[in-house]
């Protein structure tokens, strides 16, 4: 916001002045207005975005040593600056979401996915998969429904909504959900093989995703399993 502020009164102060220099009319400054308020923009929003940068890669410092708390405490760190900057807190939510999900802390990262950028595909189809998991099947609808309106080019996050829809035995709305995909992702062949499972009544194989499939938790490991079905052993 502070950002935007600035560029507009430094594109107002340049109209003015190559307006008076240029014989005092002043059309004569809105092209050297129209650019310093372009160019002052990206320099401050440039600024911004590096300063986020900076404490992000802090906190991935902690991250790599195990220390969730004090990583996610120095994300928050950088939420002033969405003061400066669009887009920032709501990005920095995502963030935040998605590493207390993938630490199984559901009840403490929704909030978060909540407010995260809805075309961060990531967080907002995790937010679905939480909504699953509490079977609340409408509100996962119209999550994941606005999540791919918003990014239409995503595979996997189609595949995400048709699979918890299969899993609430509503296969038939996953087919159209696949269909869906395939008119804006053409030729993929996950999405293809899945569609043609659900068709022939068979199970959806997720798994092709490896880890990007596994951070949603609807589905363990192989190694996981294995370790799982030994400790019931």
């Amino acid at each position: 916001m502070y950002n935007l502020l600035i560029s507009i009164a430094i594109s107002v102060a340049t109209t003015a002045l190559f307006s008076a220099v240029l014989g005092g009319k002043i059309w004569y400054g809105i092209g050297p207005g129209v650019i310093a308020l372009i160019v002052a923009y990206i320099l401050l929003a440039r600024r911004s975005m590096k300063q986020v940068e900076g404490i992000m890669n802090s906190a991935q410092e902690e991250m790599k040593n195990q220390r969730i708390e004090r990583g996610v405490e120095i994300m928050k760190s950088a939420y002033p600056i969405g003061k400066w900057q669009f887009l920032v807190s709501s990005q920095i939510d995502g963030q935040i979401g998605y590493i207390l999900y993938m630490s199984k802390k559901f009840d403490d990262a929704e909030p978060y996915l909540r407010r995260a950028f809805k075309k961060n595909w990531v967080p907002r189809a995790m937010l679905g998969t939480l909504l699953y998991k509490r079977k609340k099947y409408d509100e996962m609808k119209e999550v994941f429904e606005d999540a791919v309106q918003h990014n239409k080019k995503e595979a996997l996050l189609w595949n995400i909504y048709a699979y918890c829809l299969w899993k609430t035995n509503e296969r038939d709305e996953a087919i159209k959900v696949l269909n869906r995909a395939l008119e804006h992702i053409k030729a993929d062949d996950k999405t293809s093989s899945n569609l043609k499972a659900l068709q022939n009544n068979k199970k959806m194989k997720m798994r092709g995703w490896n880890l990007l499939w596994y951070q949603f938790h609807l589905d363990a490991p192989p190694a996981q399993q294995a370790q799982m079905q030994f400790r019931r052993r």
